[in-house]
């Protein structure tokens, strides 16, 4: 998947974290971190971990600022590194489960496979918003995740509200195929209402 890179604003913020400017730093993590956050809280569904997950992303930023290399825009490899880190996270869960469901059935296990397969499906999900390219990708999430209107997203994004509605409806049918091989009834419902809702 390709992204965009760095514009001169970014490249004069990147330079200024790298050479430890601290009020460039906290100024750009707080006008960004809502953004981060929720990407984060979409796969793990815990706000707790999805806020370490985000500071420790942007502490290691900062701390190895010098030695990292971006080809990309400075918000996508955030993102990356918080989608990352966060899927890193489901795979543990998932293993610690599946490892303690080899030990003996309990009475909530039932509970946790859903749990997992609904998870997984996010996982999914989430990966195939990040495939989609980088307008229609942008317009969704700003639909989804940030409860834009279409008029609000084509003002930010000064295009038209046709082109709002191209994106998200192309979006929508790449999710769909992703739903459509799912076998799980319940998680199936849960995601669509969450993401096919108008």
């Amino acid at each position: 998947m390709e992204y965009s890179k760095m514009n001169p604003n970014e490249e004069k913020i990147w330079r200024s974290i790298r050479n430890k400017e601290g009020a460039v730093f906290e100024l750009y993590y707080k006008e960004h971190y809502k953004f981060f956050f929720l990407a984060a809280c979409n796969y793990l569904r815990d706000p707790g971990l999805a806020q370490e997950i985000v500071n420790d992303v942007f502490i290691k930023l900062w701390e190895d600022g010098e030695t990292i290399n971006i080809q990309t825009s400075l918000r996508s490899y955030i993102y990356r590194a918080v989608v990352n880190r966060s899927l890193n996270e489901l795979d543990k869960r998932k293993k610690e489960r599946a490892h303690q469901s080899e030990l003996g059935h309990r009475p909530e296990q039932t509970s946790e496979l859903r749990d997992m397969e609904e998870n997984e499906l996010k996982v999914r999900l989430y990966k195939a918003i990040d495939q989609l390219p980088e307008q229609c990708r942008k317009v969704f999430m700003m639909s989804r995740f940030e409860d834009l209107k279409q008029q609000e997203i084509a003002d930010r994004l000064n295009i038209s509200i046709k082109t709002v509605k191209n994106h998200i409806t192309r979006a929508l049918k790449e999710l769909h195929e992703v739903l459509g091989h799912w076998n799980s009834l319940p998680v199936w419902i849960v995601m669509i209402e969450y993401f096919f809702r108008h």
